[in-house]
């Protein structure tokens, strides 16, 4: 029973007297050697089961270093060196796993490449911090183009079809990512933090306030005309109580929601590439050409998709905090409409199936931000190429009125059911009939709240499921200025 107290004290995260935030630092740093001392200790059990004779000693070396890694950072971290613990366990684990993939002869088609280039940024960012995040992906790069100059001068045998570079290259971006979700998660958290501070001092300035007026009520009876300011300013912190509370449980449910949402959506594309990946490595000698460029593009898509998805959480959190502001200029009509259709069939996955109208010699001046047009174009287009069929075209068309320039986008697909079409541009809502084609249901909550950021409006015009939908954007011709001088 003693030993088992003392385990719970030793695991117990330290406390900093008037040092909230290397308190708090201290619990993240605690909750990783924990998760990580239970996690080495299954692998360790497992061991045996999950290598080979030839890659026994390797794993089990570097499992023995990350394990004394975490309890002499458990050690550190009850000394109070909390700052140089997040360095020691970021360091270790890149030393550690970098060395076992240069070690091994499974290149950057192995387990531990790939664990390297993707635990170690986040776990770096987890107790470090961003910049730390950075330098570990920086590193990696450098790691990775180690082993592709080896596989490329024949000293590591490599399993992979791919070209070492070109495989080399598709990791290292994809993965690269990483810094910016762990970028995200800490401003995120330090935010959330800032919003309970602000609650604590109101609550504090509210029961100052409180006693301030007892003790005036109590003293001078006479003095109602300074009770009822010290009562109005009381309501007034309680007001900015309510709202701080009110923005705090905003946040916090839809950071919880994004991170849960984003976190599930990553695993079935991530599945893609490794399952893609893995028939490429172990049967592409065997397979026609047809199968390996289909896995080929399978990657790709996964890859785009991802990319679509981080761009789409940045563009939600940016439009919830109001930090989107349109750069206006002004384009003749052909020039905008011309700039716009390339750039929204660079930004699709099948632009082949796209077709653009548009009068060409039209010369209308047309005061706008072309960038947010573009993302509004982008993802109604994205929308409609995903709920149709592959053999059918999207028209998008563009024209203009007395005063507006509008954006249309038709497809044959899926529809939407008419009592859902109300909903379709709330934030995270699908329909029905989606089946199990995947999103977020963020695509059409951005288009909206660009629109409205830029005076305009969007109207959804379906007959029904399997009846083609078609998206139209209304946006003013000049701004809201040069409007009220004509």
């Amino acid at each position: 029973m003693a030993v088992v107290q003392y385990l719970e004290r030793w695991l117990a995260p330290p406390l900093f007297a008037g040092e909230e935030e290397k308190t708090r630092q201290a619990h993240l740093i605690n909750l990783l050697i924990r998760a990580g001392l239970i996690l080495i200790s299954i692998i360790f059990v497992l061991l045996p089961l999950v290598t080979t004779s030839i890659n026994q000693t390797r794993f089990l070396a570097a499992v023995v270093a990350l394990l004394i890694c975490l309890v002499l950072a458990k050690f550190s971290l009850n000394a109070g060196w909390v700052h140089e613990t997040g360095h020691l366990i970021s360091v270790v684990l890149w030393i550690t796993l970098a060395i076992t993939t240069v070690a091994g002869p499974e290149g950057l088609t192995g387990t531990p490449f790939i664990s390297v280039v993707t635990l170690t940024p986040l776990v770096a960012g987890f107790v470090s911090g961003t910049r730390v995040s950075i330098v570990i992906t920086g590193l990696n790069w450098a790691l990775g183009s180690m082993l592709v100059w080896l596989e490329s001068s024949g000293r590591l045998a490599g399993n992979s079809g791919y070209e070492p570079l070109a495989q080399f290259l598709a990791l290292m971006v994809m993965f690269s990512a990483l810094p910016l979700l762990v970028y995200l998660w800490r401003r995120s958290f330090n935010e959330a933090i800032e919003q309970v501070q602000v609650v604590n001092q109101a609550q504090r300035e509210t029961a100052a306030y409180r006693l301030q007026n007892e003790a005036l009520e109590e003293a001078v009876l006479a003095r109602t005309s300074e009770l009822e300011e010290s009562l109005a300013r009381e309501q007034q912190l309680a007001g900015k109580l309510a709202q701080a509370l009110a923005l705090e449980t905003e946040l916090g449910e839809l950071q919880s929601r994004i991170i849960t949402v984003v976190t599930h959506e990553f695993r079935t594309p991530l599945s893609i590439i490794n399952s893609s990946s893995e028939l490429l490595q172990q049967f592409y000698e065997r397979l026609s050409p047809e199968r390996r460029d289909a896995a080929h593009g399978r990657i790709r898509e996964a890859v785009f998709y991802l990319n679509d998805l981080l761009k789409d959480v940045t563009l939600v959190e940016q439009t919830q905090r109001e930090r989107i502001r349109p750069s206006y200029q002004t384009f003749p009509f052909s020039l905008l409409s011309q700039q716009l259709s390339e750039r929204i069939l660079r930004d699709v996955t099948r632009p082949h199936r796209v077709t653009f109208q548009y009068a060409a010699k039209l010369q209308t001046p047309v005061h706008t931000d072309l960038d947010l047009l573009q993302q509004i174009g982008a993802n109604l287009v994205s929308n409609a190429l995903k709920y149709s069929d592959d053999k059918t075209q999207v028209q998008v068309r563009f024209w203009h009125d007395e005063h507006q320039f509008v954006l249309e986008v038709q497809d044959e697909g899926i529809g939407i059911p008419p009592q859902e079409q109300a909903r379709v541009f709330e934030l995270f809502y699908r329909a029905s009939n989606v089946d199990e084609r995947r999103g977020l249901g963020l695509g059409l909550f951005i288009v909206q709240a660009i629109s409205r950021m830029m005076q305009g409006q969007v109207n959804v015009v379906s007959q029904g499921a399997n009846q083609g939908t078609t998206f139209q954007v209304y946006l003013p011709l000049a701004s809201a200025g040069e409007q009220a001088l004509i």
